[in-house]
């Protein structure tokens, strides 16, 4: 028994087959086309074609504000072209297989609350840093969606209103923000850098770099204390392709306990654990949400 799991991205559509036991036995990636659904859908298809006939599911992680009950997309985040379409329905146009779909975000949440660094806990946060800031909630062991099914998504949370356009934290918290502030500082042009550049030169020994670090570090901690204060989480989960820098990860730490020390006031103090599943959070969590969707829509409850 085996699943064919996408997990779509502004920049690649990577894709497993995945086994009853959660094992990823085959996996592989295409760039993601971005003009037409048309040609998204040439490419979807040929990896549907290649593997058709060993698996018995579809699950799908994607951008965007995604209604899992009928597996609508409302938004999709890069890929326009998916606004407002029924995905089920659009698979279901080259395969009978079952199909079931949900926003990445809570995707790596419920990986990390099936079978990662969040089992067992009946309250805790996940957070992926990358382009933007995702991740999803977690409430007496369930994932929380909200009214609009928006919850997670914490890029949209204002850092401040000092100015025309607001600023987010899917800004300030993206892995781009650390990367130009690194480039400026050095005075490079922008897109000379890269995150492995950046992190090769904090794990040598560059202080200059370790202190762009540390800012960007600080600009995420201001958010962990206000969500430590709302929801009360015992553990955040940190995900994303930077969680695997475990320099990231200790100076999270390090940064949250000197604001602690600073500011003896606040009641409590966000633990950090890294991800479990990180890159694979994605295609993991999806396979989640097809298994919570093989329950009748009538025994779903919203939270």
């Amino acid at each position: 028994m085996e699943y064919l799991v996408f997990d779509i991205g502004g920049t690649f559509i990577k894709y497993g087959i995945i086994s009853a036991d959660n094992i990823i036995v085959e996996r592989g990636k295409v760039p993601t086309p971005l003009d037409s659904k048309g040609k998204f859908l040439t490419e979807i298809k040929k990896i549907y074609n290649r593997f058709k006939d060993k698996v018995e599911g579809i699950a799908i992680s994607m951008p965007g504000r995604i209604d899992i009950y009928n597996g609508y997309a409302h938004s999709a985040g890069m890929l326009t072209y998916l606004e407002d379409t029924n995905i089920v329905d659009m698979f279901h146009e080259f395969t009978t297989l079952p199909v079931a779909v949900e926003n990445d975000g809570k995707c790596a949440a419920l990986a990390e609350s099936w079978f990662g660094s969040l089992k067992d806990i009946d309250a805790g946060i996940v957070l992926v840093f990358g382009t933007g800031v995702g991740g999803g909630i977690i409430i007496n062991g369930r994932l929380h969606r909200g009214i609009n099914n928006i919850s997670g998504e914490f890029s949209f949370i204002l850092n401040n209103q000092n100015s025309e356009y607001p600023d987010h934290f899917g800004r300030t918290g993206s892995v781009s923000s650390l990367i130009e502030s690194v480039e400026k500082m050095k005075g490079l042009e922008k897109g000379s850098l890269t995150g492995e550049d950046v992190f090769n030169s904090i794990i040598s020994g560059d202080k200059k770099c370790y202190n762009m670090l540390e800012e960007y570090c600080d600009k995420i901690i201001y958010h962990l204390f206000n969500l430590q204060h709302t929801f009360d989480p015992e553990l955040f989960a940190i995900g994303g392709g930077i969680s695997e820098q475990q320099v990231f990860i200790d100076c999270l730490k390090e940064r949250i306990r000197i604001y602690k020390q600073e500011r003896p006031f606040l009641l409590a103090e966000p633990k950090i654990v890294q991800s479990k599943y990180r890159n694979d959070a994605n295609l993991l969590g999806a396979l989640a949400n097809y298994r919570i969707n093989k329950v009748k829509k009538s025994e779903m409850k919203l939270i």
